[in-house]
């Protein structure tokens, strides 16, 4: 809950410089959602996603509201969290064995390590339902984490939302209204810390930090961080560097919206490897807001003209198995299979996640 007492000075966030690695980025195209209140403006950013939906599934928007300030004051909050002695951070742990990944996550240790080099902390939707402890440190910040998160749903999310409905040609409150802030769910802001590693020991795991993967929510929102080693998977199984622009959000779609997009909107392979040589001593410290449907929402494709015309369809075994699953019990396998991976409860990660559908995982 909010803290009545005088907030302390967080020390200021110094944005990391970019590389001046001559890398192979991707090119995306970037959405200016401010275009939206325009005349013309939603039939502009509609025919943008047509032309490059089918590339890859990430974009930029940009025209989202939000400043560099705002930004930055959530990265002072992360790095001040991190910052924290462990055995206060592990006071909040999440459950994530039961499929909850709200609170803190740390790395893992010993034989391990390679599994898993990033701590996390996860600020779940602030509704009833997600009340809980938190270190002092956020309760003395929570209005304004609750404002960030607050205007992420609502100023960028539900707009993108009508886009793509509308693109779909359904009723543009059609994903809206499964996504509902007050309504159940485990939509949530994480902070994320990736530490750096020797070049030897990242070698003997093929330079790969996290490997490549889609996320399992709606949409994804990662803020400006220019230490380099996102990237995207292409069309011909290559990989590009995604680039990190000032005043820009990366979003990447998530499996939730392909299947309730019918496969239109498909779900983007995206991994992280080591930093090019400038960046590979330091911490690659992340803020992230996953925006999830409604817990109770089932897995059902939309029915769209679009769709229709296009002949476009979620693979037939996946529908099968996924009738009747919510959103909810599709998030919690998800984190509980790779919780089991993570701690060493089994020693291959597991593609079977729920029902016989499969999640994929690319080097």
């Amino acid at each position: 809950m909010p803290s009545t007492t005088a907030l302390p000075v967080l020390k200021p966030y110094v944005t990391p410089a970019q590389t001046k690695d001559n890398l192979d980025w991707a090119e995306l195209e970037a959405l200016d959602i401010s275009l939206l209140k325009q005349p013309g403006g939603k039939q502009a950013l509609a025919n943008q996603v047509l032309n490059f939906i089918n590339n890859n599934g990430f974009f930029y928007v940009k025209g989202h509201g939000l400043t560099d300030e705002q930004v930055n004051r959530q990265y002072a909050i992360a790095q001040a969290f991190f910052d924290l002695p462990l055995e206060e951070k592990e006071e909040y742990a999440c459950n994530s064995a039961a499929g909850d990944f709200r609170g803190y996550k740390g790395r893992s240790t010993g034989d391990l390590a390679a599994r898993d080099n990033d701590e996390r902390y996860n600020i779940p939707k602030f509704t009833p339902e997600h009340e809980r402890p938190h270190p002092q440190l956020i309760n003395q910040h929570y209005e304004e984490i609750k404002e960030f998160s607050l205007h992420i749903h609502n100023k960028i999310l539900l707009p993108l939302l009508r886009l793509f409905a509308y693109v779909l040609e359904i009723d543009e409150e059609y994903l809206v209204q499964v996504h509902r802030y007050e309504e159940k769910g485990l939509e949530y802001l994480r902070y994320m810390q990736y530490y750096p590693r020797s070049a030897e020991e990242d070698a003997k795991l093929g330079n790969l930090w996290s490997k490549g993967h889609t996320d399992y929510n709606t949409l994804t929102f990662l803020f400006y961080q220019p230490v380099a080693g996102l990237q995207v998977q292409q069309q011909d199984n290559t990989w590009k560097y995604v680039k990190s622009e000032p005043g820009a959000i990366i979003v990447n779609i998530a499996d939730a919206l392909e299947y309730l997009s019918g496969g239109f909107l498909k779900s983007t392979v995206h991994r992280v490897v080591r930093p090019p040589p400038d960046q590979a001593d330091k911490p690659r410290l992340g803020l992230i807001y996953f925006a999830r449907p409604e817990a109770a929402v089932k897995m059902k494709p939309v029915r769209s003209p679009l769709l229709e015309r296009l002949g476009l369809q979620v693979p037939i075994d996946n529908l099968k198995a996924l009738e009747g699953v919510t959103a909810e019990e599709w998030a919690r396998a998800r984190i509980a299979k790779d919780h089991r991976f993570r701690t060493g409860v089994v020693n291959q990660q597991e593609t079977e996640i729920l029902g016989g559908v499969h999640q994929k995982y690319y080097d």
